[in-house]
């Protein structure tokens, strides 16, 4: 376990030197703190819009750094040729695929606590600064009707404007710990199940890195991505394509290819869906009540993560303990 700790944390360092990382991080940063400028756009609920967008960036953002940093772990080692340094000491195959990943995972996560934070920031401070609110503050009413400036009204805009700033950002950062309001209920959750579909995909960008070039990783992790997104229409695809032949035994020719292809790519690849719960958290479930944005934590997704990140690493172990170096 320490060998494992200690090549994860050098995993760490060694991705957090890497411009790409910096450059999807701080890109995804935009693209939250403009959704609390474009949801002004929204005719109603501009909120909705930005925790979409907020959920959305966390999660395909995360996706970009697990492939364009995963899949040069393995194969800068070997282009680098300091594999060979690596395993001629008493450190086990296994045990670098395992320090690779977990590094790489800890990363992303990283980088997913953070974009969270950013994130939970800008919808309180967005809520928090609302015109009616502003005008409070800025204005007491002396007799009904009848209002007066408190203070100087340029100054005093920006003392608010600051002092909610400071207050959103703290409320941002316990959120993250387990506090909740009306407005973020559920979102962490939401966050935490992407993280785990997250994991799933690591695992394949690993796996993929450990027996194929940079360019083919990438490509091969971006199609397991959109096939694993895409599972339940997938089904729905295969279902019909059965239906209008009058059922499986009933396809011939190009629709019976079309539909075993889809139907092993379906049962291959990890369903991914199961692990998005945005809609849940922004428009409520359809097994609870619309307005009460509840989301749970499915276990049986959680189990069947786990298992698809174990056999995956497995996987891709025994594929590198193949591979000679010598």
């Amino acid at each position: 376990m320490h060998k494992i700790t200690v090549i994860a944390l050098n995993t760490f360092k060694e991705a957090v030197r890497n411009k790409v990382l910096y450059f999807l991080l701080i890109f995804a940063l935009i693209i939250m703190g403009f959704s609390g400028v474009i949801s002004d756009l929204s005719i109603a609920a501009p909120e909705k819009l930005i925790k979409d967008l907020g959920l959305a960036s966390i999660d395909f953002f995360g996706f970009l750094i697990a492939v364009f940093v995963g899949i040069y772990l393995v194969y800068n080692e070997i282009d680098k040729r300091t594999i060979y340094t690596i395993v001629s000491k008493p450190i086990d195959r296994c045990q670098f695929i395992l320090g690779k990943y977990f590094g790489l995972l800890f990363t992303i996560y990283v980088n997913i606590a953070i974009m969270s934070l950013f994130f939970f920031a800008v919808l309180y401070f967005r809520e928090s600064t609302q015109p009616d609110m502003v005008n409070k503050a800025l204005y007491h009413e002396i007799t009904p009707g009848k209002w007066e400036a408190a203070g100087n009204p340029a100054i005093q805009y920006y003392l608010f404007h600051a002092k909610q700033f400071g207050l959103s950002a703290g409320k941002a950062f316990i959120t993250i710990f387990g506090y909740t309001e009306p407005l973020t209920q559920g979102l962490m959750r939401v966050i935490l199940m992407s993280a785990l579909g997250l994991a799933v995909i690591t695992s394949f960008a690993i796996f993929y890195s450990t027996f194929s070039t940079p360019t083919l990783s990438a490509v091969f992790t971006f199609l397991t991505f959109i096939i694993g997104s895409l599972c339940e229409d997938i089904l729905r695809y295969t279902d019909k394509l059965a239906e209008k032949a009058g059922g499986v035994n009933m396809l011939t020719g190009a629709d019976s290819l079309k539909y075993w292809f889809a139907w092993a790519a379906m049962h291959i690849t990890p369903n991914l869906g199961l692990f998005d719960k945005r809609m849940d958290a922004i428009y409520g479930s359809e097994f609870v009540n619309p307005l009460d944005r509840y989301v749970t934590v499915d276990w049986v997704v959680v189990v069947y993560g786990l298992l698809y990140v174990g056999g995956v690493l497995c996987l891709a172990s025994m594929i590198f303990n193949r591979r000679n170096f010598k």
